[in-house]
């Protein structure tokens, strides 16, 4: 199976008016068969979330490549939130002003793939919303990396991409809090990627971004499609 991965982040209107750096971040990559992407987004009232965000997302994908992938969640998790205190140290950044979301996801070539989250956000595929579970109305409630160590305050999920779950989304909530059908918001836009070039893909996101049809709409906006082709 092959696997590519777009993704794309644009600064919120307020933040470029005001020329406040992206506080989102995303990163991906591909090596020996396997797959990783991560999504983050710096909590705005942290003066340095942006650097929080950008150290999460870099040392994450490479972190979930470099593990087993029979690797227990809470020693994935562990060894990610360890990796980004020291990170921080060694630039002598505070956790506290450096706070972030983070949502993780990573794969094989079979289309096996486990994810992770910790704060908002959502990662949904077109059959399955792994950031909330059942009986609840809402994801995540407002946390991220240096507010908490619970293991308990993470999502973990699993899946299989396949001919019925065609793509797995990673989107910040400057995205999900304007969506009502994450599925069918993912649904759509495997449909159109489809019909496009990779690169096409990349450019649509892109453009959708820029021209977010929510009124007034204010926030930073992040997105990774990981798209499986058979």
């Amino acid at each position: 199976m092959k696997i590519s991965i777009s993704r794309t982040s644009v600064i919120g209107p307020t933040h470029q008016a005001l020329g406040i750096p992206n506080q989102d971040a995303v990163r991906s990559k591909q090596s020996n068969g396997r797959w990783a992407v991560a999504v983050a987004d710096g909590m705005g009232s942290r003066s340095l979330s942006h650097h929080g965000s950008r150290l999460a997302t870099n040392l994450a994908v490479n972190y979930c490549l470099e593990q087993s992938e029979d690797i227990c969640d809470k020693k994935l998790i562990t060894g990610i939130y360890a990796k980004w205190l020291d990170d921080l140290k060694s630039l002598s950044i505070e956790p506290n002003d450096a706070v972030t979301t983070l949502m993780v996801a990573w794969g094989n070539s079979k289309g096996e793939y486990r994810c992770i989250q910790l704060g908002d956000g959502v990662i949904c595929t077109n059959t399955v919303n792994h950031s909330v579970s059942e009986g609840e109305l809402f994801s995540n409630e407002t946390t991220g990396l240096g507010l908490t160590k619970k293991f308990s305050d993470w999502r973990v999920g699993r899946g299989q991409l396949d001919r019925k779950c065609e793509a797995l989304i990673l989107m910040t909530d400057g995205i999900s809090e304007d969506i009502e059908d994450h599925l069918g918001f993912c649904d759509a836009l495997v449909k159109r990627a489809r019909s496009v070039s990779p690169r096409a893909v990349k450019k649509n996101l892109k453009g959708l971004l820029h021209n977010w049809p929510t009124p007034n709409h204010t926030d930073d906006k992040t997105i990774a499609v990981v798209l499986s082709n058979e």
